[in-house]
């Protein structure tokens, strides 16, 4: 799921916020200007990351997932972001957990009970050392985009 969704025009090396409510204004303004979203998608993805944090710690870095629901999601798509320097979110699971996060992944999901299995599919991406070192160590939109295209779930 994760190879149809990943845009081309959607990987930004660069993402840029003091705060994770600066950063997540500056996504959803983005999404906006290229039709992603509607207008109300800002607003309701920061209440939803204030009700379910989505900050996840892995081994070597730190990640957020954060989504909102399908009614602000005009094409479904998947926004990757490096940070220019970490923001700090709250970890997944948990009310006051802060962690750093260098990687944002914002989902747009547009069919609801799609929303499981994409998540699970990006948790089990991001479990892959391979595939961590690999986003890490990405250089161009281009090799970020490909990495993300072509992620396979490891079988356990």
């Amino acid at each position: 799921m994760i190879s149809q969704l990943v845009q081309k025009d959607l990987i930004n090396l660069e993402g840029k916020g003091e705060t994770k409510q600066e950063l997540l204004k500056n996504l959803a303004e983005t999404l906006f200007k290229k039709g992603y979203v509607n207008d109300g998608f800002a607003k309701a993805i920061l209440e939803r990351e204030e009700e379910f944090p989505t900050g996840l710690q892995l081994e070597k870095t730190a990640v957020a997932i954060p989504h909102t629901y399908s009614e602000y999601v005009k094409k479904p798509f998947i926004y990757v972001v490096k940070l220019a320097n970490p923001v700090t979110f709250i970890q997944m699971g948990t009310s006051d957990v802060e962690v750093d996060v260098h990687f944002v992944v914002v989902l747009g999901i547009s069919e609801p009970k799609n929303q499981t299995g994409l998540l699970v599919e990006l948790m089990n991406v991001f479990q892959q050392e391979a595939f961590i070192e690999a986003l890490q160590n990405g250089q161009t939109e281009e090799e970020i985009y490909n990495l993300f295209a072509t992620a396979k779930m490891e079988e356990e």
